[in-house]
């Protein structure tokens, strides 16, 4: 099936280089990439409008979105699925996007996970993840609804979109869901019997590393916890990740 690559960016230079390079450096089945800026005017918007190999749109809504960014990319997305990234999600090999498909069968409308960190893990970060997703599904169900998708990796069948008119930006409450990125589309999901795969983080860790709320919150304003802070300097500290921030011939 065609796949469309589906970014948002607002102000994030640096996790925007580091997540469109690793994409370049390990993506060989074909795809097209569109990145949406919500009219960031620094950086980042700059480096997106020098590239020549994706496809670079402006969100000229009034109050630009997340939310709307993602409706205008998909609007101009031609692939079958729509894989939607976040920009502090980063490709770690080769062969990613042809396992994150193998995931997508011929009934499923939508694939993702709900573990919020996409990390490698080992020894008592499993014990630790375990605790963490059983304290999560616990909350959910005593809401009466399964854990929600977390956006910065999702797989969208496009019939979503043409064939049943979902679209991201909804009201900010809406039967119960509440100013969210996608939970709407998945409760639709579920009311409709479509179906929906969920990935655990050890399916994904292997291929993808994701850090909540490194893009800096510049949004939320929330503060970074500091173990997590520190887990995240280490990881551009890491030779790999800086010879792909070091590689200019990644944006050709």
């Amino acid at each position: 099936m065609s796949v469309s690559i589906v970014l948002v960016n607002y102000r994030t230079p640096k996790q925007t280089r580091l997540c469109l390079r690793s994409l370049r450096r390990f993506t060989r089945s074909p795809c097209e990439t569109i990145v949406v800026d919500n009219r960031s005017g620094d950086e980042s918007e700059r480096y997106l409008r020098s590239l020549s190999w994706i496809r670079f749109f402006s969100n000229e809504s009034p109050i630009p979105t997340h939310r709307n960014g993602l409706d205008l990319a998909i609007q101009q997305a031609t692939g079958e699925l729509i894989l939607i990234l976040h920009t502090d999600t980063f490709v770690r090999r080769e062969g990613w996007l042809d396992n994150l498909l193998g995931y997508c069968s011929p009934d499923s409308f939508i694939v993702g996970t709900q573990d919020r960190v996409i990390l490698p893990f080992r020894g008592a970060n499993r014990l630790n993840l375990w605790w963490k997703r059983r304290k999560l599904t616990k909350r959910w169900r005593g809401r009466g609804a399964s854990p929600k998708l977390i956006s910065h990796c999702v797989v969208y069948r496009r019939e979503l979109f043409t064939g049943h008119d979902q679209r991201f930006d909804h009201p900010e409450h809406v039967d119960g869901v509440y100013n969210d990125c996608g939970e709407f589309i998945q409760r639709y999901c579920e009311g409709e019997n479509l179906g929906i795969r969920r990935l655990r983080c050890e399916e994904l860790s292997p291929w993808l590393w994701h850090f909540e709320a490194a893009t800096l919150n510049l949004v939320t304003r929330r503060k970074i916890p500091r173990k997590r802070r520190r887990t995240t300097e280490r990881f551009y500290r890491r030779p790999d990740v800086h010879a792909i921030l070091e590689d200019g011939s990644l944006d050709e």
